[in-house]
């Protein structure tokens, strides 16, 4: 019997096995365990439970109380997250979703399940955006994941100015809050969006956080708001005016403002600017160059450093030609015209 031959016929056993395994629970034959959450009981096997689990083997070999009792309680872990696992567990599905990946990763981290840990680690981060990265670096910090937290981390930092604009920031509590905005890393233009951020959180529950409006007003870099947003920002949050201690440091910033153009607080990560000297070249899978002398990759240069940072070339189109103009947004997005034929312009639009 061949190799292809055998690992068929080893296939069609496994999915036989599993298909009665399941079909035993559905209509609970043989049933030896009874696992409980949140009130809702989950009739199993513990054969199953402890060749998935390690903590159900140690629990059920290792002569515990629960070898001889009929139900296990788990407590802190929901009936849905339970059902979850459990159905891995007899049909191999994992049915996750963004209401419910968290859940099933606590319940598989109880559990010691590492590989459905890892599936729900790697579901949250493919599905990561400014509106739960948030709650998945908090979450990930909880538990201890750490390839998670750091990579829901970076993906906070660098969105910052997106990510101030959700509602799942103003959930945070007031050190987290004050850990974010001490940092230097915060990819934000301006510093108008950390003041905006920090009134919004205050007055999204303001009984509760306006005394904490002080400590977080000192992390914000007044100096570098403009006098203008920082006046209309007194006069529009009644929090600011009616503080004594807030009026006297946004007049501080307003003093210190008018007397020097540089200020002395240093630059979050997202305002600092660097010239760069942008090449766009024609790969060989992309545009077709008219010039052979042209470059074949498009890249950035900058003159401070010296550093070279490749970027993708155009896909489509004749040859890019001369370059006829080009423009750079406040997002970094690098639009460029160039001629593509003697009668119509090409247009190549990139992100730094």
């Amino acid at each position: 019997m061949d190799h292809k031959t055998e690992g068929k016929r080893k296939l069609r056993h496994s999915l036989t096995l599993l298909d009665q395994l399941n079909s035993m629970k559905e209509l609970t034959q043989m049933i030896d365990v009874v696992l409980v959450a949140e009130g809702e009981k989950f009739p199993c096997h513990k054969l199953i439970l402890a060749a998935f689990s390690p903590y159900f083997k140690a629990m059920f070999t290792c002569g515990l109380l629960e070898c001889t009792q009929r139900e296990v309680v788990l407590y802190d872990i929901s009936s849905e997250s339970v059902s979850i696992i459990l159905n891995y567990m007899y049909s191999a599905d994992l049915n996750l979703t963004n209401f419910n990946v968290q859940s099933v990763a606590v319940a598989a981290f109880f559990m010691q399940m590492e590989d459905v840990f890892n599936v729900c680690q790697k579901y949250m981060m493919d599905h990561m955006d400014a509106s739960n990265c948030v709650g998945i670096y908090y979450f990930a910090k909880h538990i201890g994941a750490e390839e998670l937290s750091d990579q829901a981390r970076q993906y906070l930092y660098q969105h910052f100015a997106e990510v101030s604009l959700h509602e799942e920031i103003l959930e945070i509590e007031a050190q987290q809050l004050l850990s974010l905005i001490r940092s230097d890393d915060l990819n934000v233009s301006r510093e108008e969006s950390i003041l905006d951020l920090v009134l919004r959180w205050v007055n999204h529950s303001r009984k509760s956080r306006v005394e904490h409006l002080i400590e977080l007003l000192k992390q914000v870099r007044l100096e570098l708001v403009s006098p203008s947003f920082l006046v209309e920002a007194r006069k529009r949050n009644t929090v600011l005016l009616s503080n004594s201690e807030c009026h006297d440091m946004i007049d501080g910033a307003l003093e210190t403002i008018k007397k020097s153009n540089h200020p002395s607080l240093s630059l979050r990560y997202g305002m600092e600017t660097t010239s760069l000297l942008l090449c766009i070249g024609n790969n060989s899978l992309g545009i077709r160059s008219r010039h052979g002398s042209y470059a074949d990759a498009s890249f950035c240069y900058a003159p401070a450093t010296q550093k070279t940072y490749f970027i993708s070339s155009p896909k489509y189109g004749e040859g890019l030609g001369c370059v006829c103009t080009g423009v750079v947004t406040e997002n970094n997005d690098i639009i460029v015209a160039g001629e593509a034929t003697k009668n119509k312009l090409h247009s190549f639009l990139s992100h730094l």
